[in-house]
């Protein structure tokens, strides 16, 4: 009974050793996560929330004709085309951005006061900056005038390489750079640049 009982055993153990477990091979796994890497990166980039997605931009140098299009942080779209037929200014600010701090309310007013005649946007380039952060200061300015994010900073780097803020870029009615300001504006200021380049009896 005993060799039996020890014939058993050995055999038990046998059994045990001749089916190991079964392992997917190294090459699977990678593809596999290479794949879900893909789709979950192919969805970040075509969300549509707030401050998600990306912005078109086309700026050709020689005619001064800019050309863009993207989502606002509200959830809206805005599209240079549709805009043709009115002057827009556009201000790249950003929430460490003492400056811009101070010139956003003056920005608004301004927005307010040529509402239908100059097109006022918000340009937050996203290289340094979080969606957050700019929110606590849009709303502390009271801004009410669309702003869209810049999450490559292709549209700051047309006019800025360096990424030093704030810049006012002044595009005309039909769609070209008339002046590029680097630095502080006041509302005077800012009426009288509006004047001056884009032809808007202010």
């Amino acid at each position: 009974m005993s060799t039996s009982s020890g014939t058993a055993t050995a055999r038990g153990r046998g059994t045990s050793r001749s089916t190991p477990t079964r392992r997917p091979p190294v090459v699977a796994v990678a593809v596999a996560f290479g794949l879900a890497l893909a789709v979950v990166t192919a969805l970040v980039t075509t969300s549509g929330g707030p401050g998600s997605g990306t912005l078109s931009v086309s700026y050709d140098r020689d005619s001064q004709v800019l050309d863009f299009r993207g989502g606002t942080f509200a959830g809206g779209t805005i599209d240079s085309e549709a805009l043709r037929g009115t002057p827009v200014v556009l201000n790249f600010y950003a929430s460490w951005c003492t400056v811009c701090d101070r010139e956003l309310p003056d920005f608004q007013r301004v927005a307010e006061r040529l509402d239908g005649r100059v097109q006022v946007l918000g340009i937050n380039p996203q290289s340094n900056d979080t969606d957050a952060a700019q929110a606590r200061m849009i709303e502390r300015a009271g801004i009410t005038y669309p702003t869209l994010p810049d999450p490559q900073d292709e549209l700051l780097r047309q006019f800025n390489s360096t990424g030093g803020l704030p810049i006012t870029v002044f595009v005309s009615a039909d769609g070209v750079v008339r002046k590029v300001h680097n630095g502080l504006l006041t509302e005077q200021l800012l009426l009288d640049e509006i004047a001056a380049s884009l032809d808007v009896q202010v």
